[in-house]
């Protein structure tokens, strides 16, 4: 039997075998606020919580996965690949137990907290892994299934899982549920993965950037917490502006540090790398217009066009189902053909479907809507795994785990951007024509407010039209990224 596993797993296809254990990693990762969210109002009634509160049960792990993923990845580029995402992982799942437990909101968000820290070891070092297991005529199927289908189908499926393990068992078997599938990663990382060659004797000594590391964490968690300030329309508050100062404060220190210092967390030399900074540029631009949309339509669905929660969440499926279906197709045809000129068109596309998926109109129907929230699918499923592609093979091999944690970043960073933009940009026509943020008389059983969903339904258009100018920018950068290869 042993012999059969080693034959079959360790021979001549280990590298498609490898793939499924960062593969399932990401899997996990995306699915898990979806699981969550949907459970979210059952907490706050079983631990008597306010929504203030509850917030915080979401944005702890988004603040300290965000921190923490280019300090896991310089850290996964010394102590080697495999030990750190191990250590995520055995991470993640003890305290998704340990939170399944818990008896107080306190307790839950520190659980949560400490999740985070596994997420970021494991998911920032994912792309690094698969580019490091795969030649290049390979990689761009391996990373369309690794990134692009499992990603789309743990935001696709977290969200349906969510509501019906809550609804069953209650929302603690969530955490137990994640725990058990966080067991099973770490035993197929333990046992699957291989152990990387020896490093050299300088890299071996190469000391880990604290000061670089610390500074970068409150620079980016400042931010964070300032565009939370921000989207609950506190925007001229003394603590929006605070954190605002704070998080320009120490990442311009980072950078200074950075350039100084002798081992420093992120190589600022991967910045003169052209394809490697006009693919972060091309996916800021779509996780911007991705955290704006991922706002304002379910906004959309449910006010507007009065659905329900799940026929709304089922009428959203059609993008990240596309995006599940065509990152393999997409990932094989950045393999044969340019990558940027294909990450490019895919963003373009995007910006097109955003703009008819701006011209909705409050009788639109279920048809008009599926159809183009598909199209916006197509061009995402297009464009995302040519550009994580082109990324990843324009970096040197000793620097995989700190750019596979920079472009990870990216995507935290762009959504949170993208859903401050669309907040500002929908408070503004509320308070313009109706003098009012509060959407809640658009639930109204009796008459709802004309001018508020007239209001909301111009800021509507302006979000969609501002993000497809997003993406249009975003097409522009990966084309001037054609041509440029590796640093030498």
């Amino acid at each position: 039997m042993s012999r059969l596993i080693r034959e079959k797993i360790f021979g001549p296809n280990y590298r498609w075998w490898a793939l499924w254990v960062p593969t399932f990693a990401v899997f996990i990762a995306t699915a898990d606020n979806g699981l969550l969210s949907v459970s979210l109002p059952v907490i706050m009634t079983e631990l008597n919580v306010d929504i203030a509160t509850a917030g915080w049960i979401i944005l702890i792990y988004t603040l300290v996965t965000g921190a923490l993923y280019l300090p896991g990845g310089k850290l996964a580029d010394l102590a080697g690949r495999k030990k750190v995402f191990v250590a995520g992982f055995l991470l993640y799942t003890v305290n998704s137990a340990l939170a399944g437990f818990c008896q107080g909101a306190g307790q839950l968000i520190f659980f949560r907290a400490v999740q985070g820290i596994g997420s970021a070891l494991m998911v920032g070092n994912t792309f690094a892994m698969v580019t490091a297991l795969f030649p290049p005529e390979e990689r761009g199927r391996a990373i369309g299934i690794s990134g692009g289908t499992s990603s789309a189908l743990g935001f696709t499926l977290g969200p349906v899982l969510g509501g019906l393990v809550t609804h069953t068992f209650g929302w603690r078997y969530i955490f137990f549920i994640t725990s058990f599938l966080g067991l099973l990663g770490s035993v197929a990382a333990v046992f699957v993965l291989r152990d990387e060659a020896p490093r050299s004797t300088e890299r071996q000594a190469e000391p880990f950037d604290f000061t670089g590391a610390v500074v970068f964490a409150v620079g980016l968690s400042a931010l964070f917490l300032a565009m939370t300030a921000g989207q609950k329309g506190s925007w001229r508050s003394h603590w929006a502006w605070g954190e605002f100062l704070l998080a320009i404060s120490a990442l311009a220190f980072f950078i200074r540090w950075e350039s100084r210092a002798r081992h420093p967390l992120l190589d600022l030399k991967l910045f003169r790398i052209r394809a490697f900074v006009a693919g972060n540029v091309a996916r800021a631009a779509d996780f911007i217009s991705a955290g704006m949309h991922n706002l304002v339509m379910p906004l959309f669905l449910q006010l507007a066009l009065g659905l329900d929660p799940f026929r709304a969440g089922l009428l959203m499926t059609p993008t990240p189902l596309m995006l599940a279906l065509l990152s393999p197709v997409a990932g094989r045809l950045s393999e044969r053909m340019s990558p940027r000129l294909l990450s490019a068109l895919g963003l373009a596309i995007v910006g097109v479907s955003l703009i008819s998926v701006g011209f909705l109109r409050l009788g639109a129907t279920q048809t008009e809507i599926i159809a183009r929230l598909a199209f916006l699918g197509l061009g995402v499923g297009l464009y995302q795994t040519p550009n994580n592609h082109s990324l990843m093979s324009s970096i040197p091999e000793n620097r995989l785990g700190v750019a596979s944690s920079f472009i990870s970043m990216i995507r935290s960073v762009g959504q949170s951007v993208g859903t401050a933009i669309a907040t500002a940009i929908l408070s503004a026509m509320l308070l313009a024509m109706a003098g009012q943020t509060a959407l809640r008389a658009l639930r109204s059983e009796t008459r709802p407010d004309t001018s508020l969903l007239a209001a909301f339904m111009l800021g509507y258009r302006y979000v969609y039209f501002t993000a497809a100018v997003v993406c249009f920018i975003g097409a522009a950068a990966s084309l001037m990224g054609e041509g440029w290869g590796k640093e030498k």
